[in-house]
């Protein structure tokens, strides 16, 4: 392998043209892509001098040698294939390690590596005197290949991760908007508007989100605080669990309690979902009791649906404030959602 000495002065001329470069980064974030390109470009010019030699007839290799052509050309593209490896290994490391080349600088990056190594690798027989310095470049090219192409499979989990992160907050805006504009859920309970809410959103894009990406703090939050914020006319002081069912089971209407019961249904539910929603459960027991026969209905329904829960699924408390019981609505709801989605895929692969 040749080693090729770098003087102070050619460092020095290095250093300013990195921090020209870097300058020119933050004023014109394109010159990225045209740099790494151009210098990707270089490795072409050997290429085309190895094909010339290659398809060079036995009257024009004798001419070339007897003329002295061919010896400057072997050292043309000597030179150019060892001094090169140094700069271009630096200069490529630096520039893919930027976030401000593009993905498509780096597809066109990519194909250049691999274009010039392909052609090293079918000319390096007619390299017998730099054999050993061609088999580095090969391996230096190969290993420069493989980064950018680590770089461009980063550069698509960003974009795929922007564009499900850009769907969810679409679908939350028009969802939200629609309720605070009275278009959906009109005419129905508070308890039952916010439940209904949150199931909707978390069928929409919010809860690929979630599973994509393991976040399950940001969109909750930013429900539980805009239903808050919307939810002012209703007691801050804590309040019956029990009496909330009774008062959302007495303001629906027949139709509407017969809508809400089957969507809210508890007796076709695996009991395992349950264990983590007895609010809801005891929202659809409510539900459930609010239809059977007046001969049959107990006195104080959300009283009679709480004791159930208690005795068959979880404890719940006896009361809440405003903000832990839309918490714990969103939190059951959003967690039962993930964990059937979780369901549906580890079925679909097994």
């Amino acid at each position: 392998m040749v080693n090729i000495a770098t003087s102070p002065k050619q460092n020095l001329y290095k250093n300013q043209t990195t921090q020209t470069l870097e300058q020119l980064e933050k004023r014109i974030p394109p010159v990225s892509d045209k740099a790494l390109i151009d210098l990707v470009n270089g490795i072409q010019i050997n290429q085309d001098i190895i094909r010339y030699r290659k398809n060079r007839g036995f009257f024009g290799r004798l001419f070339d040698q007897i003329t002295g052509s061919d010896y400057d050309r072997q050292l043309l593209l000597d030179g150019n294939l060892i001094t090169g490896q140094e700069a271009l290994h630096n200069w490529v490391l630096e520039l893919t390690d930027s976030l401000k080349i593009s993905q498509i600088g780096l597809q066109a990056t990519q194909h250049s590596l691999l274009e010039a190594r392909n052609a090293i690798r079918k000319n390096k027989k007619n390299l017998q005197n730099q054999e050993q310095a061609i088999i580095a470049l090969t391996q230096q090219l190969t290993q420069l290949a493989q980064q950018v192409d680590h770089k461009f499979r980063e550069i698509e989990n960003r974009i795929h991760q922007l564009e499900i992160r850009v769907s969810a907050n679409e679908e939350l805006d028009r969802i939200i908007s629609a309720w605070e504009a009275n278009q959906t859920y009109t005419n129905l309970p508070w308890a039952i508007q916010i439940i209904l809410l949150t199931k909707e959103i978390f069928r929409s894009a919010v809860i690929t989100y979630e599973l994509e990406t393991q976040d399950t703090q940001k969109y909750r939050q930013l429900l539980i605080n805009k239903i808050f914020a919307r939810s002012q006319s209703i007691s801050q002081n804590f309040f019956s669990i029990s009496e909330i069912l009774d008062i959302s089971s007495q303001q629906l209407t027949p139709e509407d309690l017969s809508l809400c019961a089957a969507i809210l249904e508890t007796r076709s539910i695996p009991q395992q979902r349950f264990n983590n929603t007895p609010i809801l459960f005891s929202l659809g027991t409510t539900l459930e009791l609010a239809q059977l026969p007046p001969e049959m209905k107990p006195k104080k329904l959300g009283k009679s649906a709480t004791e159930i829960c208690r005795q068959q699924v979880s404890n719940i408390p006896r009361q809440m404030d405003i903000r832990e019981f839309i918490t714990a609505i969103v939190q059951e709801i959003a967690n039962d959602s993930l964990l059937q989605l979780i369901s549906r895929q580890d079925n679909l692969y097994s």
